[in-house]
């Protein structure tokens, strides 16, 4: 499940994605509970609802002063990456990061690097 919806069809996001299952496996104690289905179901109902536009949400991302580091993939098929552009331009403080040849895993793909975007950013 998580080679095609986190890493890109081609050989080099692929390869990073096995590395990141990998990364995954070889920490064998303190893992987290598995998920229930109760809780799947939860959280599809609750990113349904949340992708629905409301009224004058634009108008309310503007009032968020607060600095905001936005990370997508180039093509990310989980949260389409034009809504990270969007989300951007919207935030007044707001940073875009797009990582290229990726999906919704572009931190887990490029993960030295996004550890540095997220220092620098926290760091200033």
């Amino acid at each position: 499940m998580w080679l095609p919806i986190f890493f890109s069809p081609s050989e080099g996001s692929q390869a990073a994605g096995r590395q990141f299952l990998e990364r995954i496996r070889a920490r064998t104690k303190d893992r987290d509970v598995p998920i229930s289905e109760a809780t799947v179901a939860a959280h599809l109902a609750a990113a349904h609802e949340w992708g629905a536009a409301a009224p004058d949400s634009f108008d309310y991302l503007k009032r968020i002063p607060h600095p905001a580091l936005v990370v997508n993939g180039s093509n990310d098929v989980v949260v389409p990456t034009i809504n990270s552009y969007i989300l951007q331009q919207n935030l007044p403080n707001a940073e875009l990061i797009r990582f290229p040849d990726s999906n919704h895993g572009s931190h887990f793909q490029f993960t030295e690097l996004f550890n540095r975007y997220v220092t620098d950013f926290v760091d200033r």
